[in-house]
């Protein structure tokens, strides 16, 4: 997955110094299809852990295609676990989502129920089961992550921050599907930050961790900070048809990860929206 938002930023990250980090070759096109246990093959170095990334991620994509999120998302985890057995890669790490739909309490625990919305989350459910499953039987270390909401620069104008960027770039007009919705946001190099604390004390067995700032902000107030930061005048609607399915609020308890990896967010909202919005420009200007 190192051609996705969070592999592409860490391999631009310090990582790229720290660890020698194999990817995908990108002028082979064979070598992207996890879903085909042949893939693997073309790795013969030694490796000490694996970061999961790859996955159909859209929520909206899997509504209307359900079978191939499910297949690409099940079928890829799986033959990600094979290969770590088969090659006694005893680390892996799983990125998965949120899951636990509407919530039932606030902040989230990981022992709130899980109540997966979409056939993504579905299939994220169903992939953790299988990492389970290669932990228990097969000794694997694995740690699943469940992100709430990752943001920073992205090149994918489907995302609610690059959306908003660019309505605000055309007509100052934001749509958003309701004024509600609040997201729990971390900065990807707050994430990356965690990544390293958790290769530098991986845990044994199967462990899930929530993984979040602690603190929810609706997407109306995102785009208000956006809009100041920008010094620029916006004009919000609202259109719930846009995401019909959306949860209203999430807010992730990250208790549990902060204390048994010695980590906890630094960036905070508006330090993050700065650093996006700053990012956003350069590559804007590089391009014209």
């Amino acid at each position: 997955g190192s051609k996705g938002f969070v592999g592409h930023h860490i391999c631009k990250s310090y990582f790229k110094n720290k660890y020698n980090l194999i990817t995908d070759n990108p002028t082979d096109k064979q070598r992207k299809d996890i879903t085909k246990i042949e893939y693997f093959e073309n790795f013969d170095d030694k490796i000490d852990v694996i970061i999961h990334l790859a996955a159909k991620i859209s929520i909206n994509d899997s509504l209307i295609d359900p079978y191939e999120t499910y297949y690409k998302n099940i079928l890829g985890t799986l033959n990600v676990l094979e290969f770590a057995k088969r090659k006694n890669i005893t680390n892996v790490i799983f990125l998965s989502t949120y899951v636990y739909g509407e919530p039932q309490y606030l902040p989230i625990d990981e022992n709130h129920p899980i109540n997966p919305h979409s056939p993504y989350n579905k299939s994220k459910i169903i992939a953790e089961s299988l990492c389970k499953d290669y932990s228990e039987i097969f000794g694997l270390n694995i740690v699943i992550l469940r992100p709430f909401y990752l943001y920073g620069y992205n090149r994918k104008k489907n995302t609610l921050i690059k959306s908003v960027l660019d309505q605000i770039d055309t007509n100052g007009i934001i749509k958003l599907s309701n004024e509600k919705t609040s997201r729990d946001f971390l900065y990807i190099s707050d994430f990356i930050e965690l990544l390293n604390n958790i290769l530098n004390k991986f845990p044994s067995g199967c462990n899930i961790y929530n993984v979040g700032s602690g603190t929810s902000y609706t997407i109306t107030e995102i785009s208000r900070k956006i809009a100041k930061l920008l010094n620029k005048k916006i004009q919000i609607c609202y259109d719930k048809s846009i995401r019909n399915q959306d949860i209203n609020e999430m807010v992730a308890d990250i208790t549990k990860i902060t204390k048994e990896f010695d980590w906890k967010p630094k960036i905070d909202i508006d330090q993050g929206l700065t650093l996006t919005i700053k990012k956003n420009k350069e590559e804007k200007e590089n391009n014209n």
